[in-house]
């Protein structure tokens, strides 16, 4: 299916062009801040893009810097400008960044939909067109509509293909599903960019406590928290959130926080004088997807984390990759020499599982234990207990021991 990005600050405008504009075998995504543009082209590849050159309160020509930015990296997609006045000045900007055409509002759209759809018009594919578009992040925080769903942390040695042992359940943040928005690596993207991570991050937060106290886990498992480490940079984040975690019946060595995009730590300060509170009040700190990108040894070194969390690429056929096995066979030996247990995500199959028993790898997370999914589900399952429960419970009796009345 081919694909579209529209970029302009008037709603107006793009309704209009996404109208004129939706055909059979077409994706068009329509968005009004430039922040979100970027967001957007970071995690999904446009075969065109159309922006306004103005789109900001602040006036200037922010357009031609995503022009630019896409043109570099993108070199085969179609870069088209639209603006309200164009004249010689403007073409040569546009040329010299790297846009295809400058299209003077108002727009021929004709001459426009030939740019998007091509010469001779879509080729027939069967897929059905759509259009989806991207609320302003101050309507979508506004909005509140975040929910979490769960997955479990498991341990390795115990567990199989039919059960498992639940050490920790992970909260994971989930948007609604007409939005591109859904994917959290979009969202928070767009948030850090228009420096909303806080905020973000606390709605993310309350819904992963309303989530997970449906489990009533009582001290039986941990509740891991996504949190980007920049949120950690507000002096609030140590009184609001332990705040929460009280209301919502949490104790606090109950929680850990499971840091995430580490190379956003641009107030290393700040953000060390919150860990250091939090730490205080009993709360953990779990560094992610180590082995990629920033989560190297400086972290485990300078974050001295209560849990490691190996990135998943070192799991996928790990059995089929005996330089794989050796390291994570060395990350668990190094780890266990420094006292911090690690969780391999992305375990997916009994083949992987089997493997990273015998690397002897303390806790898994991945799709063959169970996919991420509201409490409710896990509540009516058959195939997990807690992991300081003593015995396995199935059906009536593991509901019964999850104590579902009222706090």
């Amino acid at each position: 299916m081919r694909k579209v990005l529209l970029l302009d600050d008037e709603p107006t405008v793009l309704s209009v062009l996404a109208d004129y504009l939706q055909a059979p075998g077409l994706e068009i995504v329509t968005c009004r801040e430039i922040e979100a543009a970027e967001a957007l082209l970071e995690h999904n590849r446009f075969d065109v893009v159309v922006t306004d050159l103005r789109v900001s309160e602040l006036g200037g020509l922010e357009g031609m810097r995503l022009i630019r930015w896409v043109s570099a990296h993108f070199p085969e997609t179609t870069v088209l400008a639209m603006s309200g006045y164009v004249n010689d000045d403007v073409h040569a900007l546009g040329r010299a960044v790297g846009a295809h055409a400058i299209l003077e509002k108002p727009i021929d759209l004709r001459r426009l939909k030939r740019f998007v759809h091509g010469e001779r018009g879509l080729p027939p594919d069967g897929a059905e067109g759509k259009v989806s578009e991207i609320d302003l992040l101050d309507d979508f925080l506004a909005a509140g509509n975040i929910r979490a769903v769960l997955q479990p942390i498991v341990e390795v040695s115990t567990s199989t293909s039919d059960h498992f042992v639940a050490h920790a359940w992970e909260s994971l943040a989930r948007a609604p599903m007409t939005t591109p928005l859904r994917n959290p690596e979009i969202l928070f993207a767009y948030a850090s960019r228009k420096e909303r991570l806080w905020e973000t991050d606390l709605l993310c937060i309350k819904a992963a406590l309303v989530e997970a106290t449906k489990l009533r886990l009582q001290g039986r498992s941990r509740l891991f928290i996504n949190t980007q480490p920049r949120s950690m940079t507000k002096p609030d984040f140590a009184r609001i959130v332990p705040d929460l975690i009280a209301a919502a019946g949490f104790k606090n060595e109950e929680i850990v926080f499971e840091l995430t995009e580490q190379q956003t730590i641009v107030n290393p300060q700040a953000f060390a004088k919150t860990l250091g509170k939090l730490r205080d009040q009993g709360f953990q700190i779990a560094l992610d997807d180590y082995g990629v990108g920033f989560a190297n040894l400086r972290l485990v070194q300078d974050l001295r984390p209560e849990y490691l969390k190996l990135s998943g690429y070192f799991c996928r056929d790990v059995h089929k990759d005996p330089f794989k096995q050796m390291i994570v066979r060395s990350t668990g030996e190094m780890c266990r020499t420094l006292g911090i247990p690690v969780i391999l995500e992305n375990v997916e199959t009994a083949d992987e599982l089997e493997v990273v028993k015998s690397l002897d790898i303390d806790y898994g997370q991945g799709y063959h234990f169970a996919k991420p999914l509201p409490a409710d589900d896990f509540l009516k399952s058959e195939r997990f207990v807690m992991s300081n429960s003593g015995r396995r419970r199935t059906g009536e009796a593991a509901l019964a021991g999850l104590d579902l009345g009222a706090r």
